[in-house]
Parts: C-alpha cells; sequence; structure tokens
C-alpha cells in the first residue's frame, strides 16, 4: 500500500488546503515532475544536487517536507534541515511538518517523538530528526551531519552572508552517501546572487512545458557550465500547474502578445484568462511583476535593470523553440565533426548526452563557389573561465552554416581556425584580437600564413595607414556590430541555427551606462563571434571565383615556412 512516496503521502499526510481544512498530500504534476527528476538523477549515478526556479504556490516546499517527513521517520539516523529566508517562512514550514505528525491517520504509522521544540522533531528510538532554521541566524545548520537539505526561497537569503551560509552548510551534506540530497528553491529576485549563479552555472537542465496540451519534462546540457558541476537545475513555468486556468468569458479574444504566448508554449484560452486576472488583481496590472512572481520562461523571470538588445524577444524564442522541438523530434539537421590539429582531418562525432563543447557543429557543408566569413571570439584566459566561440557564416546571406564553442589556448584556436578556414573554402577569417586574441592573430599570420586573414586599416600619423590584422572591438564598432546582427535576425531570423546562440541573445542587455553586454553571470561569447562575423561579412566584396575546399584536411605548415613583414604592429 505504501510501496511509493506518493502513496505514503496521500495515505498519511495531511495538509491544511486553500479552502482551510485538512486534506491528503495529493501530488500535483509539477511535484510529480520533480520526484521523476528526483529518480532520473539517480538512475544516471549522480547526487540530487538541485536548484529550481519555480512559480508562487506550486506546493513544492510542502512536497518536500512530506518526503523528508517519511525518509526520517521511518529510517534510522538520519537527519533532514529546512533552512527559509525568514523567522515567519521558518514557523510556517515546521508548522506544516508538525500537522503532518500529528494527523497521522493510522496508528501504527505515527512515529513516536523523543522530543519536540519550536526547531526540531527527534523521532524516538530511531535517532532520526527533521529541523529547521532561519538564514542569518548563527551558525546555521553548521557542525551537524545532514542528510537531505532544503533551502527555500535562497534569492531572499540576507545578501551578505548567503555564500558564508551556502559554504558552511553545504560541507555538512556527505557527498560519499548516494542517498543525500541538497534541493534549493525560490522565485526570482531580480538578475545576480548566488541563486541567479548557480541556476544558470547548473550542468544539468530540466525544464517542464507543454506536449500537446499536457505537462512534460526533459534534460538537457548546458555547455557553458564548470566541467565539475554536478547541479541540476528544474525549472517549471506557470502554466504547467493545473491549478492556474480560469474559464474565459463570452467573447474573450487574445491579443496579439497572447497570440504569441500561445504559439510559443502551447497554451489555452483558459490559461490566458488566468493570466490576465493575475496580472490585474494580484500584479499590480505590471507584466513584469508578473513575471517574477509566476514565471513563462527563466530569461523572463530574472528582471534586470537593462533593456534587452535583441527584440521582439518573442521573435527570438519563437526561433529558440522552433529549432529545439525539430532537436526534441529527431529533426536536428546538425553534423558533428572534430579536428584533428596535426592533419586537418575531419572525423565525424557522436555528442555524449549534448556535450557538443570542442566539437564543430555543421548545419550546411561547404558548397562549390561560395564565400564564408569565419569570426572568433577569443576567451580572455582560461583561468577566468570564458570560452571561446567561433562561427562560420555564407558571407552573402549572413547564414550561420557552422559552429564551434570550447575552452583551448589562444595558439590552439588558431590553428582550429586554420582548418575551419580551409575547409570552408579558405573563408575570409577574423578572430577578435583583443587581449588573447593578439596571440591567435599572430600565430595564423606568422607561423601558419593563412592566405585570407582578415584585415583593417588604421590610421597611423603622421598621415599615414597601416595594416592590422584581425577584428579590434572598440567601444565604436561593438554598438555596430551588435545592432547589424539584431536588424538582420530581425528581417531573416531563421539565419541563426544554434540554439545557445538564441538564448545568449535573450540574455544580452543595455546597461544603463550606455554599454551592451550579458546579464552579470551570463555569456555573451557566442553572440560576439556572430556579431563580428555578420559584420565583416558586409565588409568583403564578393569574389569573381572561389578556391574549392581541400577534401582531405589541410596540413599545419611548419613555423619556418611562413614569415611575413607588418607584424611589428602586434609586438
Amino acid at each position: 500500500m505504501l510501496g511509493s512516496y506518493t502513496e505514503y503521502a496521500h495515505t498519511l499526510l495531511r495538509i491544511k488546503n486553500k479552502q482551510a481544512k485538512l486534506a491528503p498530500l495529493t501530488r500535483n504534476k509539477i511535484q510529480q515532475f520533480v520526484g521523476e527528476i528526483k529518480q532520473d538523477i539517480k538512475a544516471r549515478g549522480r547526487l540530487v544536487r538541485i536548484i529550481m526556479l519555480k512559480g508562487r504556490q506550486f506546493g513544492v516546499s510542502t512536497d518536500q517536507l512530506g518526503e523528508n517527513f517519511q525518509r526520517t521517520s521511518t529510517s534510522t539516523h538520519k537527519t533532514a534541515m529546512f533552512v527559509t529566508h525568514e523567522p515567519k517562512a521558518t514557523s510556517h514550514l515546521f508548522g506544516i511538518v508538525k500537522r503532518m505528525h500529528e494527523n497521522i491517520p493510522l496508528p501504527e504509522w505515527k512515529p513516536g517523538l523523543k522530543y519536540s521544540n519550536a526547531s526540531e522533531l527527534v523521532f524516538d528510538g530511531i535517532d532520526s530528526a527533521i529541523r529547521v532554521g532561519t538564514a542569518g541566524t548563527d551558525n546555521v545548520g553548521s557542525s551537524q551531519t545532514i542528510n537531505y537539505l532544503h533551502l527555500s526561497e535562497l534569492p531572499k537569503f540576507p545578501p551578505h552572508s548567503t555564500e558564508n551560509i551556502l559554504t558552511s552548510i553545504l560541507q555538512c551534506v556527505p557527498k560519499s552517501d548516494p542517498d543525500s540530497e541538497v534541493f534549493i528553491e525560490g522565485t526570482a529576485f531580480g538578475v545576480g546572487g548566488k541563486f541567479y549563479d548557480m541556476f544558470w552555472g547548473a550542468k544539468y537542465v530540466y525544464t517542464v512545458f507543454l506536449r500537446k496540451g499536457r505537462p512534460a519534462w526533459k534534460l538537457t546540457i548546458n555547455n557553458n557550465a564548470k566541467p565539475d558541476n554536478d547541479y541540476s537545475s528544474i525549472f517549471a513555468p506557470w502554466y504547467c500547474h493545473e491549478e492556474y486556468q480560469m474559464d474565459p468569458e463570452l467573447g474573450f479574444t487574445r491579443t496579439k502578445a497572447e497570440q504569441m504566448l500561445v504559439a510559443l508554449h502551447g497554451i489555452n484560452d483558459r490559461h490566458l484568462k488566468w493570466r490576465r486576472y493575475t496580472i490585474a488583481n494580484e500584479c499590480l496590472g505590471s507584466e513584469e511583476k508578473f513575471e517574477q512572481e509566476y514565471a513563462t520562461t527563466p530569461e523572463s523571470a530574472f528582471l534586470g535593470t537593462g533593456r534587452p538588445v535583441f527584440t521582439p524577444t518573442q521573435q527570438i524564442s519563437a526561433r529558440k523553440k522552433a529549432l529545439e522541438d525539430a532537436i526534441n523530434a529527431g529533426k536536428d539537421s546538425r553534423k558533428y565533426y572534430e579536428c584533428m590539429y596535426g592533419t586537418g582531418q575531419w572525423i565525424t562525432a557522436a555528442p555524449e548526452m549534448g556535450h557538443t563543447d570542442g566539437l564543430l557543429q555543421v548545419w550546411e557543408e561547404p558548397r562549390a563557389g561560395a564565400q564564408y566569413v569565419v569570426a572568433a571570439d577569443v576567451a580572455e584566459g582560461l583561468e577566468k573561465g570564458d570560452w571561446d566561440s567561433v562561427d562560420v557564416v555564407d558571407q552573402l546571406t549572413g547564414r550561420q552554416v557552422a559552429h564551434w564553442h570550447g575552452h583551448t589556448a589562444p595558439d590552439q584556436l588558431a590553428i582550429l581556425l586554420y582548418h575551419i578556414g580551409h575547409r570552408y573554402n579558405v573563408a575570409c577569417v577574423a578572430p577578435e584580437r583583443n587581449n588573447h586574441g593578439l596571440t591567435t592573430v599572430s600565430k595564423l599570420f606568422n607561423d601558419l600564413n593563412y592566405p585570407n586573414l582578415y584585415v583593417e586599416e588604421v590610421d597611423d600619423p603622421p598621415h599615414k595607414k597601416r595594416k592590422r590584422y584581425g577584428w579590434h572591438t572598440t567601444s565604436a564598432n561593438k554598438p555596430l556590430a551588435i545592432d547589424g546582427l539584431a536588424a538582420d535576425f530581425r528581417q531573416t531570423p531563421g539565419n541563426i541555427n544554434c540554439v545557445e546562440t538564441l538564448g545568449e541573445m535573450l540574455s544580452f542587455k543595455h546597461n544603463n551606462d550606455g554599454s551592451m553586454e550579458a546579464e552579470s553571470g551570463r555569456f555573451d561569447d557566442r553572440v560576439m563571434s556572430l556579431a563580428i562575423a555578420n559584420h565583416v561579412r558586409k565588409t568583403l566584396a564578393l569574389p569573381s571565383s572561389t578556391p574549392a575546399p581541400t577534401p582531405s584536411g589541410s596540413p599545419v605548415p611548419s613555423s619556418s615556412s611562413a614569415s611575413s613583414p607588418g607584424m611589428g604592429a602586434y609586438t
């Protein structure tokens, strides 16, 4: 009868429902999905380390309380710890636990208590306990082993102490115990902070969505995550909670914005009516406040002070969703190749679990007679965790035909660019020469003697011009490149094929000081490499003829085979 937590909760646990009556804890879809995702994590051999972005009143905290009540009251030597952002919330959650214990309907399943006070229940005879605490209090949760840790509303923890709390309490959860669990959840509370960083930094991305009108979930891999990151993020949008619907009135008509929501997310008029009512009556008429409390997408949940650069954001989301739908339906046209740096050969690769970093993603193979541009955003240094990004675009149309993303040394990136350039008909190669990019450009020019390196003429007073190889990003040309990419995307959204690039576009903002960059904690290397490629292609004359591609690879010449004057501009 009680073989699963779902059965246990419905049979034995009582909660106070929204009608202020005792009722069985019957799990809703979001609660069920969280349970399924935990099982998926364990089945893949990972520890349950979860950070969840959620909307209001999903019941996730209550469900976590119930699951940890079962674990501690039916097992020996187990401790569950709940930490909230304020004393009132701590008291509320602990009241739910006590209510569960007091109202178990079957006496034989009701555990005895060794003692109970305002912050813990200790079960008699089994050395197990549930404890609660409030962030900001002295040494909350420290100096004890915690098997199951739940941090509720982390975005609202005291900003000055959040990092210290996390550093202290996470050490209490044993890494050696596959049954251990860390569950962090909250609604968004602006851009930045540890919750924001941890959510976007999680390696395994679980997303709840509607599939033919019914909630489902999927797993993708965040290739921007650090290799050793073991956290799983979960995002559940408001429209996947079955309670968030209302019957529309007769004559209900969708606005243009609502029509876009339907097209993007598969919602119906009952969802839209609930959304309208909630915005008008509970969010002071503000759609931004609604998104913060009841997020439609992770990007919209974290409201920043800057304005998005790439608009309309619905157009970006629509293109991103179309690509994701094709991938999920098994209609992904991409091919993957690994470069053999020494020989220039390209070996067909099969990315494991969505890990595409270090592989060339190809949507279109080089066409005879076509001209291409290869642009690279060069990382500022491996120690900073930045990424190298390379885009290949059709010079005539601006269509993104290939993309590479990963970590590599600047000189190794030069060899990769050499081979990608030769693969695409000796394309014009435009590496960014800022910072470490200078090494990349120098390697291509002096050592590899790449024959089609992008060159700029710059003033060198008095009355002189000097050639400078590579692309130099400045405060003057960066807005031109970004604005050009934004304008071209509005005209031809189908030109961008990379899902991750579109994701970066959604978090690319105008700052109050007039600058443009990714939101704090996010990346924009893909945006920059594509913007450079798109800008450079417009500066080049279309050739009358194009060299044929090198089919068997492009061996790297020895450093003695190429030496050119003029590189003094780089030294």
